[in-house]
């Protein structure tokens, strides 16, 4: 294996994240069908990136009507919003393809959530991913029968982290790797 530009090698599988500890975990980014209709996945991808979190797995791919219903599950989305709020997530997930990506790191699901910020992209401010690059509000949505367009999903929880991974993607597909600048980051 060619070294990396830090020495170490570029990339090597393993069924076990880099977590030292319960803090460091993985979780599932989806970059939705409008951010990829509006050519922002460079944008976004560098601010996971700039945040210090490690891609391990990153697929475009068009979701199935499977993939969409075990993504946004009805005892979750439909018994807390309604049929066509949960209804509209599924065919506006099926509308185009997304960006599936498994980022690693210290607190990932929280820096993840911080990131993007609130899911209404109305409310979300400015220097979230929601709020610059998406402004649609619930209102406008329900007016529209649609689904809110907010650009990102990001799993809410650890356990809808390692839910939602495993819809996306196979072990397989995950690799760990270290950065040039991980010392910084994860403070070994």
């Amino acid at each position: 294996m060619n070294p990396g530009p830090c020495g170490t090698p570029r990339f090597r599988y393993s069924n076990n994240s880099m977590a030292k500890d319960a803090n460091f975990q993985t979780t599932l980014v989806l970059f939705k069908p409008d951010a990829i209709r509006r050519g922002l996945i460079g944008r976004i991808l560098t601010r996971i990136e700039d945040a210090g979190l490690n891609i391990r797995g990153m697929k475009l791919v068009r979701a199935t009507e499977d993939q969409a219903r075990a993504h946004y599950l009805w005892e979750d989305i439909g018994k807390r919003h309604g049929e066509t709020v949960w209804k509209n997530l599924i065919d506006f997930l099926l509308s185009g393809p997304v960006l599936a990506l498994a980022v690693h790191g210290n607190g990932a699901v929280e820096v993840m959530r911080k990131l993007c910020g609130p899911t209404e992209p109305l409310t979300a401010p400015p220097g979230t991913i929601r709020g610059d690059f998406s402004h649609h509000g619930y209102a406008l949505s329900r007016d529209a029968n649609q689904s809110i367009r907010n650009v990102i999903h990001a799993s809410a929880t650890p356990e809808e982290a390692e839910r939602e991974l495993a819809v996306w993607f196979d072990p397989t597909e995950l690799y760990d790797y270290r950065r040039c600048d991980h010392e910084e980051h994860f403070l070994e």
